[in-house]
């Protein structure tokens, strides 16, 4: 059976990941590496056979992860959030459906049983939604539209060459953008139902502040001029005035991501809108530096989107709030003192 190594990324530490390592140590496939990068300064007092990276100073979940996956080797790598606590047949599971290379989500579940998500659906201007959020689970074996940044396995040769997170995405998106980037080049992103993995919510620090939702939007524009085709990254400015009038619509009957965001959230979604826009040029030198090595066309990549997109009810009624849950003890929350 496959050997599987495991990295994990906290900001916190301490109990969250206490729990998180207890999972691994029980797993029915035992991890051949075990790796930890603390995100910050916190204490860290229950890593015995475990490797501890620590970063230079307190950072966003992107860099993190990218100090660990540099230093892993050439085994397929789950990277988890330290809030995830996986199943004892996680690690077999996973390592029963590798049958090519690529990206793996698991099936991510909620403490009730219920799905938290099972990778991303996507919008045509890159904006992503958690895929079956609140259902209950299904065996079927699909293509995901991107994966959860909360718990994923990647086999060495989409690392080696798709290369890692975009650290300048800090926090929120960066799953997104390696996705496309994947996609771009070649990698199917698949659901590996039997990996089951439940992701413990509390101590949020918001689902829809207007940090968040302004991070979302201007990493979301960044994404998607990097990899969309040229075609989808022409029509966003009405793509997202559909996806914007849908959730407004939403918000007048007192539902979705405008209802709970105010016009402070509405603020800085255009903000972020605008960040992103700015930050155009940056996000295209990076899309001619990654276009020679692509192997799907606009043509597969369109498809990709329509395969993947998010149903219009999900769109509408749920939006931002569907987005990968961040927590105030999640390596993706802003680092100390931000």
């Amino acid at each position: 059976m496959q050997s599987i190594d495991v990295l994990i990324v906290t900001h916190h530490a301490g109990d969250l990941l206490r729990a998180c390592l207890q999972g691994i140590r029980a797993q029915t496939h035992p991890a051949s590496r075990v790796v930890v990068v603390v995100s910050s300064h916190a204490e860290v007092d229950v890593l015995k056979d475990v490797e501890v990276l620590r970063t230079p100073t307190p950072t966003d979940f992107a860099p993190a992860a990218n100090l660990g996956l540099a230093a892993m080797g050439n085994r397929p790598t789950v990277l988890l959030n330290d809030d995830t606590v996986p199943d004892p047949g996680f690690l077999s599971a996973l390592a029963s459906a590798i049958d090519k290379e690529g990206i793996y989500q698991p099936a991510i579940l909620l403490p009730d049983g219920r799905i938290d998500n099972t990778g991303h659906w996507l919008f045509w201007d890159g904006f992503n939604v958690a895929r079956e959020r609140g259902q209950r689970q299904t065996q079927d074996r699909e293509t995901c539209g991107a994966f959860s940044g909360a718990a994923v396995l990647f086999t060495p040769a989409v690392l080696a060459t798709v290369g890692h997170f975009d650290a300048d995405f800090g926090a929120f998106g960066e799953d997104l953008d390696l996705s496309l980037r994947a996609i771009r080049h070649g990698f199917p992103i698949l659901h590996a139902p039997q990996a089951k993995i439940t992701h413990q919510l509390g101590a949020t620090y918001g689902r829809s502040t207007p940090r968040k939702i302004f991070l979302i939007e201007r990493n979301r524009t960044a994404a998607a001029i990097r990899s969309l085709p040229f075609s989808a990254v022409a029509a966003m400015p009405a793509t997202t005035g559909i996806r914007l009038a849908l959730m407004g619509a939403s918000a007048l009957k007192g539902e979705g991501l405008g209802h709970s965001a105010g016009l402070r959230g509405a603020a800085a979604a255009i903000a972020g809108m605008v960040a992103g826009t700015l930050s155009a040029p940056k996000a295209w030198s990076k899309r001619r530096g990654d276009k020679p090595k692509w192997t799907a066309s606009d043509a597969e990549m369109w498809h990709h989107l329509n395969r993947e997109r998010a149903p219009w009810n999900k769109l509408a009624g749920e939006a931002l709030s569907e987005q990968s849950p961040r927590h105030a003890t999640d390596p993706r929350s802003p680092p100390v003192g931000s």
